[in-house]
């Protein structure tokens, strides 16, 4: 009798101290998350045939309405501000849960005898392995068919932004209704 109760003692401890733990962790880890999929920083980028270029990357996300209750770890209707070296900014957005975004050019496209014709650039990428494609696509112009041609692209981080950028998660006060920054 006296060892079912020393078993039954000791599992309800050790139930106490795991529930302990596993409370513990996540509480202490939520100020070190950060938000999965939203890069913020300078960016190498590796497009198929191309040399490296750079990419100045922003997060633009906007804070959700509610009572929040939940720490909010995700981030909310994000786009990107997305600056190529030599090339004007874009807004890149998630489609299909890839981050994309485009730019239409009037001159884009130099056919053979020197003229410039209209073609689209849309770039896509992962937002975890940070992999994507670039596809450039031209309507029927220069004698040649319309035609689209899609190369892979890889990014790697290369340095934090000069000034950095608030993101999620926010960092909210305890209780019922909060107050986050």
């Amino acid at each position: 009798m006296h060892i079912v109760r020393l078993l039954r003692g000791l599992g309800l401890a050790l139930i106490s101290a795991a529930t302990a733990l596993g409370l513990a962790a996540p509480a202490q880890a939520q100020g070190d998350v950060k938000a999965p999929g939203v890069p913020e920083g300078v960016y190498n980028v590796n497009i198929d045939g191309q040399a490296t270029t750079e990419w100045e990357i922003f997060p633009l996300c906007v804070p959700v309405v509610g009572d929040l209750r939940e720490p909010l770890l995700l981030p909310v209707a994000c786009t990107l501000k997305i600056t190529p070296k030599g090339q004007p900014g874009a807004e890149a957005v998630m489609v299909g849960g890839r981050w994309q975004f485009d730019y239409d050019t009037i001159d884009g496209k130099t056919c053979p005898d020197g003229s410039k014709a209209p073609q689209q650039t849309i770039y896509s990428f992962d937002p975890y392995n940070w992999v994507g494609t670039m596809k450039v696509i031209h309507g029927a112009v220069c004698g040649e068919q319309a035609a689209m041609v899609e190369v892979p692209l890889t990014m790697s981080f290369n340095r934090p932004l000069a000034i950095p950028v608030d993101q999620y998660p926010l960092i909210c006060e305890p209780g019922g209704l909060r107050r986050c920054f």
